[in-house]
C-alpha cells in the first residue's frame, strides 16, 4: 500500500509538471497564433485534447512502464489526485491571466465598434 501511494504521488507530480508545462506552451502559441489561420488553430486545439490521453496512460503505459508500476495495488488514486492538484496549480495563474487578457482585448473591441 505504501509503495503505492508513494509511485502514485511520484508518477503523478512529474505528469502533473510535465503536462501542465506543455499547456502553458500551448497556451503561449494559441495567443500569438492568427485568429485567420485555423489550419494552426485546429492543430493547437488538437494537441491540447491529446493532454488528457498522456494522463491516463498514452503512449508512455503501453510501452511497458505500466508493468513496473503496482497500479493494482493503490496507485491510481494517489496517481489522479496529485496530477489534479500539479496541473492545476502550474497552469492556475498563468490562463487564469490569459482569460483576463483576453476578456479586456474583447471589452476593447466591442467599445470601438460602438463608439
Amino acid at each position: 500500500m505504501t509503495q503505492g501511494l508513494i509511485a502514485g504521488v511520484a508518477v503523478g507530480l512529474l505528469i502533473g509538471v510535465i503536462t501542465g508545462t506543455v499547456a502553458l506552451v500551448l497556451l503561449k502559441a494559441a495567443s500569438t497564433a492568427s485568429p485567420k489561420d485555423v489550419k494552426s488553430i485546429v492543430q493547437l486545439t488538437g494537441e491540447m485534447l491529446a493532454i488528457a490521453g498522456f494522463w491516463v496512460g498514452g503512449t508512455w503505459a503501453s510501452r511497458g512502464l505500466s508493468n513496473l508500476l503496482p497500479w493494482a495495488s493503490g496507485m491510481m488514486n494517489p496517481y489522479l489526485c496529485s496530477l489534479a492538484i500539479t496541473f492545476t496549480g502550474v497552469v492556475s495563474y498563468p490562463v487564469f491571466r490569459w482569460v483576463v487578457h483576453l476578456g479586456e482585448e474583447l471589452g476593447r473591441g466591442e467599445g470601438e465598434k460602438s463608439a
